[in-house]
């Protein structure tokens, strides 16, 4: 390995690659306009197939709804008055797609992981050396909802600890189409690699 190139994903086997999947909780899926979500839908299940074709691994991580942000988070309010009422009602909502779920055929390679709502970033304490230290994982691929919540925070996150990141655009998705395209076309780039389907499948395929 060359160390010029260890901070490009094709610098890594598949064996080093992990997936992550963040937020496709049903109530983001389901807020999407057809168009968009049948694009996303096909290119997160194209890379399940291949994860699960090559024993990468799958980390399933999505918004614990059954807790509560802090009082002095800013994220507090919205969730009492916003949120909050819906998973209430609705339990399900917060539920991750169903098309994207482990099935009972997925390996102890695909894991599920939730983290509390008024946190960004997937990567924990916990989470970080699970990927490191237990599964050798150096590169990080992305996809998930939304662009400028879960998807950029844990990018930032991911790079500032030293994972090399790639996001998957056509399978990330914002409610703001207009930030969904800033933050693919130019702040994303600044920090990690923004992918096509078929370069994240190649990363995983070795």
């Amino acid at each position: 390995m060359s160390y010029s190139r260890l901070h490009e994903p094709s610098a890594y086997r598949p064996s080093q690659t992990a997936l992550m999947f963040l937020d496709y909780q049903n109530l983001l899926v389901d807020m999407m306009p057809s168009h968009a979500k049948e694009r996303l839908i096909t290119a997160a299940k194209a890379l399940l197939e291949a994860a699960r074709k090559n024993n990468i691994a799958i980390l399933h991580c999505t918004c614990d709804t059954n807790t509560v942000p802090p009082a002095t988070n800013k994220v507090a309010a919205t969730w009492d008055a916003q949120y909050k009422p819906i998973f209430s009602a609705s339990p399900e909502l917060g539920a991750e797609y169903v098309a994207f779920a482990p099935t009972a055929h997925s390996t102890s390679l695909e894991t599920v992981h939730k983290r509390p709502p008024e946190l960004q970033s997937v990567l924990d304490d916990k989470l970080v050396p699970y990927l490191r230290d237990e599964l050798g994982v150096a590169h990080l691929i992305f996809a998930g909802i939304a662009t400028s919540g879960a998807i950029m925070g844990t990018m930032s996150h991911g790079t500032d600890i030293g994972f090399v990141v790639s996001v998957v655009a056509d399978a990330c998705w914002d409610p703001n189409a207009q930030v969904h395209t800033d933050l693919i076309e130019t702040v994303i780039p600044s920090l990690a690699w923004v992918s096509s389907v078929e370069q994240a499948v190649g990363y995983m395929s070795g």
